[in-house]
C-alpha cells in the first residue's frame, strides 16, 4: 500500500479484497480509510440490529445551479438532517425504531458538477423496502425526498429528478451471514473509490454517521 500522492494522510488500495472481503476493483485504487469507516458503520449497525436494510443513493444537484463545494455540504448537511429528523419522527409510529446510519462521498463529473453517493443503513424491522416511487405514499423513499426537497427549498416532485436509486441499490444484510455483508461491503467499497474525488483543498470528500 501506498500514500494516496494528492493527500498524504489516505492510503492506496489495490486489491480486489479488503479483510476477507470483495471490494470494487478501481484501476487508482480505493482509500484505505474509507473502507475502515465503511466497516465501523455497517459492524454499528449489525451490532444494534440483526437484520439490516441498505440501500444505495445518488444525489445531484439542479444543472443550471452554481454549486461551490461549501454551498453544496450546506446543502447535503440539510439534507441529511432532515432526514434523519423524519426517521426518528415515524419511530414514533412503528414497533421497531431504527438509528439513521450512512456513508457518504462527494465527487465530480469530468465538467467538474459536484454530486454524492450515499450508503444508509437502517433496522430492516423497521422498513423492509423503500415503498412505492410515488409522492402521494407515506414510505422511506418519500422521506428521502422530501428531505432533499426541504433541503434545497424546492417542491418534492422537482427534488425526484435530483435523487437517483441505482439499480440493485437494495442489501438485506443479517447478522452473521457472510453472503449478505459481502455484497453489501462490495456495493459500499464503491463509494471509497480514490477516481473521481478532489483532494488538498481542506474539505472531507468521505464521511459517515458517527457510528
Amino acid at each position: 500500500m501506498k500514500r494516496l500522492q494528492e493527500n498524504k494522510n489516505l492510503t492506496l488500495v489495490k486489491v480486489n479484497q479488503y479483510k476477507g472481503m470483495p471490494i470494487y476493483n478501481s484501476t487508482d485504487g480505493l482509500v484505505k480509510e474509507y473502507l475502515d469507516r465503511t466497516f465501523h458503520v455497517m459492524n454499528c449497525a449489525l451490532s444494534d440490529y440483526a437484520n439490516v436494510y441498505a440501500f444505495r443513493v445518488d444525489i445531484n444537484f439542479p444543472s443550471n445551479w452554481v454549486i461551490d463545494e461549501d454551498k453544496a455540504a450546506k446543502y447535503i448537511d440539510g439534507f441529511i438532517r432532515a432526514f434523519r429528523y423524519r426517521i426518528r419522527s415515524n419511530n414514533a409510529k412503528i414497533k421497531y425504531t431504527t438509528n439513521l446510519r450512512y456513508i457518504c462521498t462527494r465527487e465530480y463529473t469530468q465538467e467538474g458538477k459536484i454530486h454524492y453517493h450515499f450508503m444508509f443503513f437502517v433496522n430492516k424491522n423497521s422498513y423492509h423496502t423503500l415503498g412505492i416511487f410515488n409522492l402521494k405514499h407515506d414510505n422511506l423513499y418519500t422521506r428521502l425526498i422530501r428531505s432533499y426537497a426541504s433541503a434545497l427549498e424546492i417542491e418534492p416532485c422537482e427534488a425526484m429528478g435530483y435523487v437517483h436509486i441505482p439499480s440493485n441499490a437494495v442489501t438485506i444484510v443479517k447478522r452473521g451471514s457472510s453472503e449478505g455483508i459481502r455484497t453489501a461491503i462490495y456495493r459500499a467499497s464503491y463509494l471509497c473509490k480514490a477516481y473521481s474525488k478532489q483532494y488538498g483543498n481542506r474539505k472531507h470528500s468521505f464521511f459517515s454517521s458517527r457510528g
